[in-house]
């Protein structure tokens, strides 16, 4: 009984850490944009102290440019920028010239792990 009871107890920290990031940090999972492109704002439920923007197969532009107050980082169509330790993120996308949908993901990083938003434009 107590041994139960013992990995019941090792087991206890582990999955409330999955829990966690099951939200995505309270930060949208999708945001679309119309093919003329604009500004979209979106919040989660904690800062980020780093923002990388990635294609499908993992290559994109890290950090950027981080100033004492803000983060800025450009990939291609799209441009993510919010002040250092902030919860909202400003997403500013180009026109879309082409036909074709195309996207990009956006991870904040928080708390040594990051949310994912997948960003589609028309």
């Amino acid at each position: 009984m107590k041994r139960k009871i013992l990995i019941a107890f090792l087991f206890i920290p582990f999955l409330l850490a999955s829990c966690e990031t099951d939200d995505n940090y309270g930060y949208p999972s999708k945001i679309t944009f119309q093919k003329e492109g604009g500004i979209i704002f979106c919040s989660g439920a904690k800062s980020c102290y780093l923002i990388e923007i990635d294609n499908y197969n993992g290559n994109g532009a890290g950090s950027g440019i981080r100033d004492t107050d803000s983060i800025r980082v450009t990939n291609n169509w799209l441009t993510v920028k919010c002040k250092r330790y902030d919860k909202q993120l400003k997403m500013t996308a180009a026109p879309n010239p082409s036909r074709k949908k195309r996207k990009l993901y956006v991870y904040p990083w928080i708390d040594d792990s990051f949310a994912e938003i997948k960003v589609e434009q028309y």
